[in-house]
């Protein structure tokens, strides 16, 4: 692919994980307006089903802004800046965009996605350690939502630009 292609299927990329990124600030407000944060098993048993759907929302949205990241826009970065990234495993992409400056830290965010993967495999037996991983995500979403809005920041170097005005939640993030 040339590269116009490889900034245009960047920036789509981008656009899509806007959309994302603005679900999960949208979850974030509503689930600080709901009090549910932080979230205890005494709390979790008297939870109705709208709070639950709420939660989980909430965890999808941040599951799906970690893959998208991940899996989408540090493959693309990748090819922009035409590095070797189809060969890498997540880590060495995170120390890759860590380097490049399209992520400030490579650590945190890969603390961030290991979270997210270890509640996707959870166990009812586990029930307080999957309580501590929805609580470090209800913590730690908005630092993951700053860290897509410095992607963003990052790719206006290749003239991405994406308007706030269509994310209305991100706007106020």
């Amino acid at each position: 692919m040339d590269n116009i292609t490889v900034v245009a299927v960047l920036k789509s990329k981008i656009e899509v994980t806007a959309s994302i990124a603005d679900r999960l600030a949208y979850s974030i407000s509503k689930a600080k307006r709901l009090n549910l944060d932080p979230l205890s098993i005494e709390k979790l048993a008297v939870l109705s089903d709208d709070e639950m759907e709420v939660i989980d929302a909430y965890l999808f949205r941040y599951g799906s802004l970690v893959s998208n990241i991940q899996d989408a826009i540090f493959k693309s970065i990748g090819e922009v800046e035409q590095e070797p990234v189809s060969t890498m495993s997540n880590r060495d992409k995170s120390n890759l965009m860590e380097r490049l400056g399209a992520l400030p830290s490579a650590e945190e965010f890969s603390s961030l996605a290991i979270v997210r993967n270890k509640l996707m495999h959870d166990y009812p037996e586990e029930m307080q350690k999957h309580l501590d991983r929805v609580n470090f995500i209800t913590s730690e979403a908005p630092r993951l939502v700053e860290v897509f809005l410095g992607i963003a920041k990052y790719a206006e170097k290749f003239d991405i630009q994406i308007s706030m005005d269509d994310f209305k939640h991100l706007a106020n993030s």
